[in-house]
Formats: structure tokens, C-alpha cells, sequence
């Protein structure tokens, strides 16, 4: 019986001491929600979901009320229906960021589950394009790099990890000393190393196209969300027409329709809406097979228990994302038992079934902020 019995859920948090800063933003706790689904057969599974750094009442209590209320007692092979079926909540003058988080973290949980009863890899169920994918480490964090000696220590590090290249932060300082950082970068990792470049937000379009220009000897990957929130879309645009360069967005958009306005104004050559925030692994789908039509890639921050499916699922892919210092994402290096090994470059995609890596629930305990419901 494939019947849903019970969906629960309950959130986990880990202080990240410190912390470690990017462009425009700072970190200090991390915080996912696990989310466990019962089968009338028995089967039970819980997945991590998310990467924030704290959750409201509202989105757990949607996931409590009406989305169990939606889908328990239903077939858990039915996603697309029950997607469908939890979305039509999303109305008019509701928290619609929570709403869509909350629908991503089912939505997630139920993949997982239906891989797991189907006894396939989740990698394979989303389309089974790649049997390996490239990894990144994303750094280039001002603690540790903010200087030439620190970022040949980081390079050598992510080197020695087997890594494929980084996700370099920016657009704390001036262009001129960003530049000279990234610059750094690409001396000390060579020339066959990947760098994506990545702002968060911090500049203008033009301050965007200087910086572009500064290092477009450099041979980024893209330059990922260079402009700021007000002016999204057509910054993009014309960061993208006026450099020349590859930009990326979408990991900031509330939603997966928000990020669907990047692929039909031909705002990105990367869109990174993150399935967390987006609207679950069945948004990130979509998105991915309608960006495919049109020659943009997919990318996805981070969580890379899932990301390394979601990078296998397609065939536009681009890189599974880690950060590879524990204390920066304490449950990826925690919480997981069997990660595949990364070598030269690459992570060979589980074998077994869902995400192919059991969660230490036991782990998971010692960062629960709540008790299951």
C-alpha cells in the first residue's frame, strides 16, 4: 500500500559560533526542518529540507493543517496531484514565502518516499541524466579570505578536497579589491579550476558591469546575482548584454513563477532558484525543463543531499554545491551516513534507493529545537 498514514514534521538548528559573511549578508545560525512520512505499509522516511536560519509558526502549521489534511490518506505516487492539490492555497494575503517553503518541504518529502517505494535512486526518478556530477565548494568568505595568503590556503584546501572549483563571495569591499581577490583566486587554483562569482546582491548594473569587466580575463563560470533586489530583472539584463559575461539569479526569488520571470525575459544564463524556496523538488523540475528549451542552465544552493539528484535528474545541469568546512553546514557533515567520496572533481551519484545516504536520527536529535508533530 503506497497510502499516506501520517506526514509530520519538526525543526532542527545548529549556532554556527562566528558565522561567515558574503557580499551582503552574514550567518550565524543555521536552521532545516525535518519532515517524516508514514506509509499505511509501514515504510517510514524522513529528509532535511531547507536552509534558513530560522522557521515561522505559519509554515509549520500549514504543513500540520492543511497540507497533512490535503494528502494523508492519499497515494504517495500521486505528487503532481498533491503539488497541485496544496497550491491552491496560495492566495491573496497570506505570508507567500512561508507558504511556498512549506510546500517545498512536503513536496520534497514525498520524492523521497516515492523513490524509496519505487527502490530507485531519487537521482534516476527525476530523469537519471547524469550518473556523476561536478562539485564546488562555495567560500571566498572574508573571515577566512579576505587577503591573497588566505585565499591561497583556501584554493590549495578545496584542491586537496578534490573539489571542481568555488563559489567565490564579493561585493563587501570595493570592486577594485574584490577584483584583485578573485584574481588571487584564479593564480593560486590554476586555470582548469571553476569559479563562479557571487555577490549576493551588492551592486548596481553598472558597478556590475565594471567589476565584469575587471575580470573577464579571469574566465568566470558567471556572475551570479550581481545587482540589487529592487531592480532584478532588467539589471540582470543589461549586466548580462552590456559584459558579456554569464549571470546567474534566482536562489532570492519567493517562488518558482517568481523565477520563471528570469527565463522569459532572458535575464540569466544560470538560474539557481533553490527547491527549498522555490516550491519543492516538483518546481525545481519544471523550471529546469523550461529552461532546457531555451539553453540556460540549472544550479541549486547548497543541501547537496538533494542537489547532487537534482543535478543528476537533467541534462542542463551545472554543479552540486558544499560548503566543505563543517562548521558552515554542520548537518551536511553530520547528519549523513555514506556520502559518496568526491574525486577529481566529481561525485558519483548513489545507487540505492531515495537519496541513498541514511540520516542519523540520532545526530539529527542533538539539534532539534521542538518535538515531532
Amino acid at each position: 500500500m503506497t497510502t499516506i498514514r501520517a506526514i509530520e514534521v519538526r525543526e532542527i538548528a545548529a549556532d554556527l559560533g562566528n558565522g561567515f559573511s558574503g557580499g551582503t549578508y552574514s550567518v550565524k545560525r543555521r536552521a532545516a526542518l525535518l519532515c517524516r512520512i508514514t506509509l499505511e505499509n509501514g515504510h517510514k522516511t524522513t529528509v532535511c529540507v531547507g536552509n534558513e536560519s530560522e522557521y515561522s509558526d505559519y509554515l509549520k502549521a500549514q504543513i500540520r493543517g492543511p497540507f497533512r489534511d490535503s494528502i494523508v490518506g492519499k497515494s504517495v505516487l500521486d505528487i503532481e496531484k498533491h503539488w497541485q492539490a496544496m497550491l491552491e492555497g496560495n492566495t491573496a494575503y497570506i505570508p507567500r514565502e512561508d507558504f511556498i517553503k512549506a510546500l517545498a518541504t512536503v513536496d520534497t518529502a514525498l520524492w523521497v518516499m516515492k523513490a524509496e517505494e519505487l527502490g530507485v535512486p531519487l537521482w534516476s526518478l527525476l530523469g537519471g541524466a547524469h550518473g556523476r556530477v561536478r562539485v564546488i565548494g562555495i567560500g571566498g568568505y572574508y573571515e577566512t579570505s579576505r587577503d591573497a595568503a588566505g585565499i591561497e590556503r583556501e584554493m590549495a584546501e578545496y584542491k586537496r578536497l578534490g573539489l571542481a572549483g568555488i563559489k567565490f563571495k564579493v561585493g563587501a569591499v570595493s570592486l577594485e579589491e574584490d577584483a584583485k581577490r578573485v584574481r588571487a583566486a584564479r593564480e593560486a587554483a590554476g586555470p582548469d579550476f571553476a569559479i563562479v562569482v557571487d555577490s549576493n546582491m551588492a551592486w548596481t548594473p553598472t558597478e556590475a558591469v565594471r567589476f565584469a569587466n575587471m575580470i573577464r580575463d579571469l574566465d568566470p563560470e558567471w556572475i551570479e546575482e550581481p545587482v540589487h533586489p529592487k531592480n532584478v530583472v532588467r539589471g540582470l539584463k543589461e549586466v548580462r548584454y552590456r559584459s558579456g559575461l554569464p549571470t546567474g539569479a534566482g536562489q532570492s526569488e519567493i517562488s518558482v513563477f517568481d523565477s520563471f520571470r528570469l527565463l522569459t525575459s532572458g535575464s540569466v544564463d544560470v538560474i539557481n532558484m533553490t527547491y527549498n524556496r522555490g516550491g519543492g523538488i516538483s518546481a525545481w523540475q519544471k523550471l529546469a525543463h523550461a529552461a532546457e528549451m531555451v539553453d540556460i542552465r540549472v544550479a541549486q544552493v547548497g543541501e547537496p543531499h538533494i542537489s547532487m539528484h537534482l543535478m543528476g535528474g537533467v541534462a542542463n545541469s551545472t554543479f552540486v554545491e558544499i560548503y566543505p568546512e563543517p562548521h558552515r553546514d554542520p548537518f551536511w557533515h553530520n547528519l549523513y551516513r555514506g556520502i559518496p567520496p568526491i574525486v577529481n572533481g566529481y561525485i558519483e551519484l548513489p545507487s540505492a534507493p531515495g537519496i541513498g545516504m541514511d540520516i542519523d536520527l540520532d545526530e539529527a536529535e542533538r539539534y532539534a529545537t521542538e518535538d515531532w508533530s
